[in-house]
């Protein structure tokens, strides 16, 4: 399967449930209230973060087999994957068995929920807690299929969980507006694309021969999956931290202001995503045994994502008045429009450095990845503190948009080194 093809499958898999969820989420509000639905999406929060404790794993895995198979060395994959998807397992009961304990503590203390929810909220998170080793376990089933490029599956699978995920809450919905059942039903979805999932593993897997375990490839992989898991947790810091310091600094009446058009713009990141994922598995499979492809990939998915990025970015750098003023009113967009150029500047070096990104933990220095970000969060909250200073809600658009650039640049710069060092 060529890439274009892989993309296509990979993209569509990500926007088809995006433009259902365009249709459905109003009727689901429409039918459960905005509180209920408001409590809806901090379950799918939990859960998503939850799923950061794979502490790696999950891509570790893409890296391993992908160059495992690069290598033509398949022997003992099979037992080693399955030792991985054990710790992740358990991982995941303890993580789920934590929110289980503290979920009282959750509903009451932490959100400020409505005291006529609270028992439905507290028997709905009950079916969250015992999602987060299911979430895990899918992790890094569909690492595997990626490390093997089994896109075209891949899609296959998680096209149908994303119109679970939405039509399943629409079903339920029609009977009763509890949150318990709504919940229910969101864990029903996984457990069926688990099961799906654990079918085509094996499949896919059934020519990895060999019960030996080699100790030092498995700590290899932990290792791996560690400086990950360091990316994992810094990443979401410097991509949320801003509205929390808009909140805290100048006012949370105009968080809005920035976080409404900052996460339209954040989903143009599918499009690099789609390549991105694709990318990762072919730099893992060919380095260290080609690395002119490697080479020629890198050159080629770099610009791809320039060609297509540019256009798209500059559209909402030119219109971004028109565009704030046709969805949510002039008002709105006297007081957004600078923010969106700014940020459309960020999202493209950002698009970009997605590349160099994946090459750099491709060859196994995730390292590098997580170093260089462990140096710039700081930088970052920095200028966050002088631009806000000078240019209030601008400078955090300025602030996040220079970050970027600079990500890019010295990603850019550690995967030239790297492709240097093994010309």
């Amino acid at each position: 399967m060529s890439i274009k093809e892989k993309f296509f499958y990979n993209f569509g898999s990500s926007v088809l449930p995006m433009l259902l969820s365009i249709m459905i989420i109003p009727e689901l509000i429409n039918i459960i209230g905005i509180e209920r639905f408001g409590i809806l999406t901090i379950a799918w929060m939990i859960i998503g973060y939850f799923g950061l404790l794979d502490i790696g794993l999950g891509r570790a895995l893409t890296q391993k087999v992908a160059t495992k198979i690069g290598n033509s060395d398949v022997q003992n994959l099979r037992l080693l994957i399955f030792i991985i998807i054990i710790v992740l397992f358990f991982i995941g009961v303890f993580s789920g068995t934590l929110i289980y304990i503290f979920i009282e503590k959750i509903v009451l203390d932490i959100f400020n929920i409505s005291n006529v929810y609270h028992s439905e909220v507290i028997s709905g998170l009950v079916w969250v807690s015992i999602s987060i080793p299911i979430v895990l376990v899918s992790t890094a089933l569909f690492g595997v299929l990626e490390g093997q490029h089994n896109f075209k599956v891949i899609s296959y699978i998680r096209t149908p969980l994303g119109i679970m995920m939405l039509i399943f809450p629409l079903i339920v919905v029609q009977y009763t507006s509890s949150l318990e059942w709504i919940l229910a039903s969101l864990f029903l979805s996984r457990i069926i694309v688990l099961l799906i999932l654990i079918g085509t593993t094996l499949y896919y897997t059934k020519d990895y021969y060999g019960t030996k375990i080699d100790i030092k490839e498995l700590i290899s992989v932990f290792h791996f999956g560690g400086w990950v898991f360091v990316t994992n947790l810094i990443s979401p810091m410097m991509v949320y931290f801003d509205r929390f310091y808009i909140a805290s600094i100048l006012s949370v009446s105009i968080v809005a202001y920035y976080t409404t058009p900052f996460d339209i713009l954040l989903k143009l990141l599918v499009i690099p995503f789609a390549l991105v994922s694709i990318m990762f598995s072919s730099f893992s499979t060919y380095w260290g045994n080609n690395n002119k492809k490697v080479i020629e990939y890198f050159k080629k998915s770099s610009l791809v994502i320039a060609i297509v990025m540019i256009p798209i970015v500059l559209f909402f750098y030119l219109f971004s008045f028109d565009l704030l003023n046709l969805w949510l009113g002039k008002e709105f967009a006297l007081k957004s429009y600078e923010i969106v150029e700014i940020l459309s500047i960020g999202i493209f070096f950002n698009a970009l450095g997605m590349i160099p990104f994946a090459l750099i933990q491709s060859t196994g220095r995730a390292d590098i990845t997580a170093k260089i970000h462990i140096l710039e969060l700081p930088v970052y909250i920095l200028l966050l503190i002088v631009l806000v200073e000078e240019y209030h809600i601008v400078g955090v658009a300025i602030a996040w948009s220079i970050r970027t650039f600079l990500d890019a640049l010295i990603l850019y710069y550690f995967a030239i080194k790297q492709l240097r060092v093994t010309a």
